[in-house]
């Protein structure tokens, strides 16, 4: 009974966050054109699949590209206090950043990062949305979750949070503001934190 109703709440997050995570293999087919994907989902086990899935979902999805411009302000204010004068930073975040999707920029990414590095990035961000999913993430108890009274309520939160700063880091990285490693150090770090 116990192992019922985990499945059940499992299946309700996958349906509430229309990521399709359990038809992997129609999404797979769909969702990622013959090219080096391929060559990188051969490697993977089905949960870095699903993650695999659940990313690419969100990159390609401009939902969150209002908190993007926000937090290249947000940097470019901050690269102006510290008086850093790197002009050619400055030129790219006063000319906002670029949030179309393309293949070659998860492909760069995952290359760059490496086989273990971007498998250990899969299975964080899988490992993240299993104890969302669960309602076992240890920060439903701090303070960032106390106006939320439901655990329906902070499982949303916590996604959202996920998702916006996930989809920040990736286009940071692929418009070249942050490098490989400090985009795998931010994700892990992110996701580490919130299991």
């Amino acid at each position: 009974m116990r192992y019922i109703k985990k499945y059940l709440l499992f299946i309700l997050l996958l349906n509430l966050i229309n990521c399709n995570l359990f038809n992997k293999n129609k999404n797979l087919d769909h969702n990622l054109q013959p090219n080096k994907i391929n060559n990188i989902i051969s490697s993977l086990d089905s949960n870095q699949k699903q993650a695999l899935i659940f990313f690419k979902n969100l990159v390609k999805n401009k939902q969150y590209s209002k908190d993007l411009e926000q937090a290249s302000k947000s940097y470019l204010e901050n690269l102006k206090e510290k008086n850093n004068q790197n002009l050619n930073l400055q030129n790219k975040l006063n000319q906002g950043l670029n949030c179309d999707y393309d293949d070659s920029k998860i492909e760069k990414l995952f290359d760059q990062l490496g086989n273990d590095k971007m498998k250990k990035f899969l299975q964080q961000l899988h490992l993240m949305l299993k104890s969302i999913n669960d309602g076992t993430l240890i920060s439903f108890s701090s303070s960032n979750f106390r106006d939320t009274t439901t655990l329906s309520q902070k499982k949303e939160k916590a996604l959202e949070y996920i998702k916006s700063q996930l989809y920040i880091e990736f286009y940071f990285h692929s418009n070249d503001i942050s490098d490989t490693e400090f985009f795998f150090q931010r994700t892990i770090a992110l996701l580490e934190t919130q299991n």
